[in-house]
């Protein structure tokens, strides 16, 4: 932003501070100020034109001038803009002088004709920027004085505002920070007074409504009849040029005049162009457009919000106006619009028309309210002062939710204690009121501070504590090590599940990844994973346009990179949230997923299978949760068919494990087969159950291994059931550990070994009695599966 420390002079004595030390005071308090631009235009003398004409032998637009400079000397100066005509008033820079802009004039001739000196742009006196040539018009000044008797020296800020300081993206609130910084006066009293006493008109003038208070808060309109639309009066321009704004006209420079000094944006429709005499704020309607004050036609959509009046939208809101409703010279009545709008609204507009003006800019940050009224009494002020007219007392303000003042409850000590210095309680206290802060002592000591209306990001006594720091100053706290008082940091139940599970597949040799939320919306088409995909509006990038709906873009993405990179294993997992289709409240659903992904090792990629098996057996038992289900996976365009299965806990749907197909590693050029598991955490943690501990064994243990075979469209889980049936409580484990098709096992039948763990927690057990468990296990195998044996 820039800042004019002549301007900042209006509302605080300035007297005895150089420019560069009030920019370190700002520095020093919040207000970062990155450059400081000293104009002087001492230089710089005041002419007169006595003639133009054109030049007679460029093929280029050059007029030639007779400037007399004062003294009876008259020189002869070409330039390129036609805007000073005889009898204009113009600043001039003789040969010799160097401009602010860093030219330097030299006498000479240009096509043929003697150039005795440079007439002046504001551009080239760093007064502001103009879009076409044209000299900077002086509405005062004799022949031959200097320039800086008319404007003084000036410096330009360029600051940097942070987005929870609004109030300072105007003159007034950073003047307010440098009076609180310096210890000087903030002067209040630099406002006309609210015009009282005038008639009412015969009729309502213009009427106002609000469709959705949540998205417009508040709405000022002031009718002001009998204006005359002309140019600013040159101060006025001068201000706005140095801030860089281009003056229009004194009505509308009145509204850009506020802007740049309260930091609220208003603005004027011509009264005479409002149709119906009502303007509405509602959400745009499917095929609205409007064509803009910058000239260009912009189509608008539902929940962006426009002002309408009875024949369609004539401002986007809080965003730019539109030209058919604006101010021109033959406008004789206006009406000021100053508005509450809501910031997030704002933004998402401006970014979605990829326009971001001057209002936007502020209003996007979240302008209070409150501020509406002020914003709308200024610029009526100041249009009745610079273009005359009546403000008519019938003001419409549509304000129906007003803003509730924040209360904060604050122990004074608590500054001391959390600033780690010893503020006097006077000093603290003088800080926040010249800051606008209300502070009032109850019972006990204690402080109820009142932020002002503008300053709605103070809501906390931290909040409290931090302005007094800043204004007291960050530098004379001193330097100390950090005290012992520690926070101890209390996991929730959900935190400790994260860390346990991310520990699990640590230890399980994996690696975790960490990959962003946003994804390629063309690569989950072509996954079919892009149903229920929310993209975004103005993403940064064609490759980072949607939210992710699942983790397996992203890690097969970081799988290829380590590849690229010579890793000899593509072992990951990624614990995060994905986002699809909408909840009830029309935002996303965000459920955390857990997925791991495997080389499958081995040919058939039961190695890979039989691993991330394990890892989510694994998780089941650390949580309590009971055993999952495998079942056969239908078929699945990600997952290859007769190598995934559908896991389920507890009766509930639980994620999918299996070999990924192909096809889906083709966008990722992987080498190799991957196996991919991919769960609903929020499923696991509502199974877990309690986890007790266990007095250790006091007997022995027997352990056999049984191969079983069976036909190839039995599961092994129903093996495992008919195990633990036919054996009773004498077995305390069941594990298959290999998995066998070959010459020594007929054609459509497979071989499972599984490792079967006997123990009684009374006695040890004898052969007898385990080899008389192994018999009942065989028997029962036979009848229920037809199983055979290998040895």
């Amino acid at each position: 932003m820039r800042i004019s420390y002549e301007w900042l002079g209006e509302y605080l004595d300035t007297g005895g501070m150089t420019p560069q030390e009030a920019a370190h005071l700002l520095t020093m308090t919040g207000t970062k100020v990155e450059s400081v631009q000293v104009i002087d235009l001492s230089a710089i003398v005041v002419g007169r034109v006595l003639e133009q004409k054109d030049h007679p032998r460029s093929n280029k637009p050059l007029w030639i001038h007779q400037v007399d400079i004062g003294g009876g000397k008259v020189i002869q100066i070409i330039a390129g803009a036609p805007n000073a005509v005889k009898g204009t008033i113009v600043p001039v820079a003789l040969p010799g002088t160097r401009v602010p802009s860093g030219t330097l004039v030299r006498d000479g001739k240009i096509v043929g004709e003697a150039a005795q000196g440079m007439l002046c742009s504001a551009d080239e006196l760093l007064l502001g920027e103009e879009r076409e040539p044209r000299i900077m018009l002086l509405d005062r000044g004799e022949p031959g004085e200097s320039l800086a008797k008319y404007i003084p020296i000036e410096a330009i800020f360029e600051a940097e505002i942070t987005p929870n300081r609004p109030d300072c993206l105007g003159h007034l609130g950073v003047a307010r920070e440098l009076a609180a910084a310096s210890g000087r006066d903030f002067k209040a009293d630099f406002m006309p007074a609210y015009i009282e006493g005038l008639p009412p008109p015969s009729a309502e003038l213009i009427a106002v409504a609000i469709d959705d208070p949540d998205l417009c808060s508040r709405f000022v309109a002031v009718p002001v009849t009998g204006v005359k639309v002309g140019p600013s009066p040159d101060w006025v321009q001068r201000r706005l040029r140095a801030a860089g704004v281009r003056p229009i006209s004194n009505v509308v420079d009145a509204t850009a005049y506020v802007m740049l000094e309260h930091g609220k944006p208003t603005h004027v429709f011509d009264l005479a162009k409002v149709a119906g005499a009502q303007l509405t704020v509602r959400q745009a309607r499917d095929g609205e457009s409007l064509l803009c004050l910058d000239g260009q036609t912009r189509k608008v959509r539902p929940g962006m919000l426009v002002v309408a009046d009875a024949k369609g939208p004539v401002a986007i809101g809080g965003i730019i106006g539109g030209e058919e409703s604006g101010v021109s010279d033959a406008t004789t009545a206006v009406v000021i619009e100053s508005a509450g709008w809501d910031g997030v609204n704002i933004r998402a507009t401006s970014r979605a028309l990829g326009l971001r003006t001057e209002a936007s800019l502020r209003h996007e940050k979240g302008l209070a309210p409150e501020m509406a009224m002020a914003g709308a009494r200024r610029a009526a002020a100041l249009i009745r002062e610079w273009a005359g007219g009546e403000v008519h007392s019938d003001w419409v303000d549509v304000y129906p939710r007003p803003q509730q003042p924040v209360r904060v409850q604050l122990e004074p000590r608590k500054v001391d204690d959390l600033l780690g210095v010893h503020v006097p309680l006077e000093e603290s206290e003088s800080i926040l009121r010249r800051l606008g802060f209300q502070v009032r002592s109850e019972p006990g000591g204690q402080w109820d501070v009142l932020p002002p209306v503008f300053r709605l990001d103070v809501e906390l006594p931290e909040d409290i504590v931090e302005e007094v720091g800043r204004i007291y100053g960050i530098a004379r706290i001193p330097a100390t090590l950090p005290g012992r008082r520690q926070t101890k940091w209390e996991p929730g139940r959900g935190d400790e599940a994260d860390w346990e599970i991310r520990e699990v597949l640590a230890g399980a040799g994996f690696e975790e990844a960490v990959t962003p939320a946003l994804v390629s919306g063309k690569l989950l088409g072509k996954l079919g994973l892009d149903q229920g995909a929310r993209s975004l509006i103005n993403p940064m990038s064609d490759e980072l346009d949607t939210m992710r709906t699942s983790l397996l873009p992203s890690l097969l993405a970081a799988a290829r990179l380590n590849q690229n990179r010579t890793s000899e294993r593509v072992d990951l997992f990624e614990l995060a949230r994905v986002y699809r289709g909408a909840a009830e409240d029309g935002l996303a659903d965000e459920p955390v997923r857990l997925t791991v992904i495997a080389q499958a090792g081995d040919a058939a990629g039961r190695e890979g299978f039989l691993r991330l098996k394990s890892v989510m057996d694994r998780l089941a038992a650390d949580r309590a949760a009971g055993e999952v289900g495998y079942e056969p996976a239908s078929s699945s365009h990600l997952f290859h068919p007769g190598r995934t299965a559908r896991l389920t806990l507890r009766g509930k749907e639980l994620g999918v494990l299996g070999e990924l197909h192909p096809s889906a590693l083709i966008p990722f050029d992987l080498e190799g087969r991957i196996v991919a598991l991919d769960i609903d955490l929020a499923t696991l943690l509502s199974a877990s159950g309690e986890r007790k501990a266990i007095e250790l064994p006091r007997y022995p243990a027997v352990q056999r291994d049984l191969a079983v075979v069976v036909e190839e469209v039995v599961p092994a889980r129903e093996l495992q059931a008919t195990l633990k049936q036919a054996a009773g409580a004498v077995l305390e484990s069941v594990r298959a550990f290999d998995e066998y098709r070959g010459g020594q096992v007929q054609d459509g039948h497979k071989s499972i070994a599984f490792t079967l763990t006997f123990r009684s927690p009374e006695r040890t057990l004898t052969d007898a009695e385990v080899e008389g468990v192994m018999s009942e296990i065989r028997k029962s195998l036979e009848k229920r599966h037809r199983a055979g044996f290998r040895s």
